[in-house]
């Protein structure tokens, strides 16, 4: 059996490899003489060359519909490495493959890695909730990438690593996500972090391999111990492979830029001769290109006269927009990453050529201004038809599901949306068991002072409350349905102030297996109403579903019926785009009713970003399963 895993193994590397050697069948971007660095004969060299495709894994430039439009983004910096924020599109030269293009759209982007109001960075729970967070323009997302397999055992690791300990710990900011990988890190594998101690920890394990063969990490590397002619080539392609996938896994996380630090002395060895690579690192310059990531190259050596720096390597940062780092002081230099990443210029043409022909083009950015230096792309690969019908319908299923849309939109601010506070209304069954609805009114500040009424009433006019709101909170018995509920704030004058409308529906808690009462959330914005929250028997529910970041929120419901007893119950934090970001604890408290038990969530807001989420709570006990959705948002929708 272990022969036959070692032998599956192999076969995979071995059609790995012919699949790394494949020639490209498109101009590559310029690189240094071939005189200086002699290419490499592979085995698949002679064979004919495929038909022009994409990268596997690249994302295409975005296209508007009707125009062919082309986005790139743009560093600029002055004579002491700082950014320069002030240019206009009047200040910039963009040619496509030598042809001058008319700059219709210019955007100064600038993220710090500092979180708005002083804020602390979130702890990331999940892989989802990373990929929620590195999709925001504002968060800065970088990947150091360790390629043990071409760092020396000795001095070279304990170099980088002295250097990386100082860079993760001090050059982030709090909001930053950075993420460490090497060669057999599966791209599901990687996770983001914002924890600096964490990342330290992970930096003080990394090794250097450079030579070393024994003992093997995996099955992958002991196979590779069946070809040991061939095993430096093999390691070359295993790391050109691996960068490959690590940048198309960033392209999918967001369109604007990421940043890779690629720690690596030197790629390439075919039996006794060492020599640089060009062709296998193409594709990576290729794809990092149409995926807007940025590649900086680190050698650990230092300074040497007697030591030849890395020409691919080289070429890999400054045609993808970065730089090589190659001195004797390292920890300062790199900082240079992370200030690149902090303004940048998206600039944006209307191509004059077809960008749907499948074939890459050339992009050269100049400044009309001196004393300045200016990074970007080198070009894109532009999609085919077939690329752009494909990644349409990658984007439709990447839509959030329809109940997630619905719950969201009653987050919608609009002219038409009231100023005077919140409505929100909600079913529970009563010690009856009978459904019993209650009506909360939270005032906004700046509220018109006045009467408050509520009707509540069926689609057939059957009315079941009709009257004065006291304390703003009402309830009454109803039946089950769907109840329409209107709230009027009548002026002292007898006119009305400010309507506002809303529907609930009332399940028939009596006649179902299983059923969930209407989640009430409650706010706490100090420690004393989290008291009150938590110690009064009935307190008063929060309408409005608006947070701040230290604000508290609980959540109560209940799970009703003659299945309740034995269901299983979860809630999970949803983003708005439908992954799952977390699993929330909850605890069972007092139902108020003999069929069913009770449960609450305390949420803290502050272990959640800005911006607009779900909170999904379900139980089911086989063929019974019910659900619910509360939506919420955290900061104004201006933040």
């Amino acid at each position: 059996m272990r022969k036959h895993l070692l032998a599956v193994v192999s076969a995979v590397i071995a059609v790995a490899t012919l699949g790394a050697q494949q020639p490209s069948s498109q101009p590559a971007p310029s690189q240094p003489p071939a005189a200086q660095t002699p290419a490499t004969q592979t085995p698949s060299a002679q064979t004919p060359a495929p038909a022009p495709q994409p990268p596997p894994g690249q994302q295409p430039p975005v296209f508007k519909a009707g125009t062919n439009q082309v986005r790139v983004d743009v560093s600029v910096v002055d004579r002491k490495g700082e950014p320069v924020t002030d240019l206009t599109k009047d200040d910039f030269d963009v040619k496509e493959d030598g042809v001058t293009q008319t700059i219709e759209t210019i955007k100064l982007v600038e993220a710090t890695g500092v979180a708005p109001d002083d804020d602390m960075s979130l702890t990331i729970r999940s892989p989802e909730h990373a990929a929620v967070e590195a999709a925001r323009d504002d968060i800065r997302v970088f990947v150091i990438f360790w390629d043990e397999y071409h760092i020396g055992e000795m001095a070279p690791a304990m170099r980088a690593r002295a250097a990386l300990t100082d860079f993760v710990q001090s050059a982030f900011g709090p909001t930053d996500l950075v993420a460490l990988t090497d060669q057999l890190t599966p791209t599901d594998a990687i996770r983001f972090t914002r924890d600096r101690r964490d990342l330290s920890e992970q930096v003080h394990k990394l090794k250097g391999r450079q030579g070393v063969y024994m003992p093997a990490r995996s099955p992958v590397e002991e196979a590779q111990m069946y070809r040991t002619r061939d095993i430096e080539m093999l390691r070359a392609q295993v790391t050109a492979s691996a960068l490959e996938s690590t940048i198309a896994f960033l392209g999918a996380l967001k369109e604007g830029r990421k940043s890779i630090l690629f720690v690596s002395q030197t790629i390439g060895r075919l039996g006794s001769s060492v020599q640089d690579t060009f062709s296998w690192l193409d594709k990576a310059i290729r794809i990092a290109n149409a995926n807007n990531t940025t590649i900086y190259s680190f050698d650990p050596r230092g300074l040497d006269m007697t030591i030849r720096a890395s020409d691919v390597l080289q070429s890999l940062a400054e045609q993808t927009g970065g730089r090589q780092f190659a001195n004797n002081y390292p920890a300062a230099a790199l900082r240079e990453i992370v200030k690149n990443s902090s303004a940048f210029y998206l600039l944006g043409y209307a191509s004059a050529k077809n960008p749907a022909d499948g074939k890459f083009h050339k992009i050269s950015v100049k400044v009309k201004r001196s004393g300045v230096e200016v990074k970007s792309r080198t070009g894109y690969f532009a999609p085919s038809l077939v690329d752009m019908d494909t990644a349409r319908k990658k984007a439709l299923a990447d839509e959030a599901p329809p109940e997630i849309s619905k719950a969201l939109s009653h987050l919608v601010d609009a002219p038409h949306m009231p100023v005077a506070g919140d409505l929100w209304a909600g079913a529970a069954p009563g010690p009856d068991g009978k459904p019993r609805v209650t009506v909360t009114w939270t005032p906004r500040d700046g509220a018109p002072d006045g009467a408050v009424s509520v009707r509540a009433s069926t689609d057939d006019g059957h009315v079941y409350f009709d009257g004065p709101v006291r304390s703003n909170r009402v309830t009454f018995d109803a039946a089950p349905g769907t109840l329409r509920v209107r709230r009027k704030i009548i002026d002292a004058d007898g006119a009305v102030a400010d309507n506002q409308d809303t529907t609930v529906d009332v399940p028939n808690f009596a006649g179902a297996p299983l059923s969930l009462s209407s989640p009430v959330v409650f706010r706490a914005r100090t420690p004393l109403e989290l008291r009150a929250i938590q110690h009064e028997p009935d307190p008063a529910p929060f309408a409005g579903r608006q947070f701040e970041r230290t604000d508290r929120v609980v959540v109560r419901f209940g799970v009703v019926g003659t299945s309740a007893a034995d269901a299983m119950v979860t809630a999970t934090l949803v983003s708005r785009r439908g992954a799952t970001l977390a699993t929330l604890p909850m605890k069972t408290i007092a139902s108020g009713t003999t069929a069913g038990k009770g449960y609450e969530i305390d949420l803290p807001i502050g272990s959640v970003g800005r911006g607009e989420y779900v909170i999904a709570i379900e139980a089911s006990r086989g063929a019974d399963q019910v659900k619910t959705l509360v939506s919420f948002r955290v900061g104004s929708p201006q933040q």
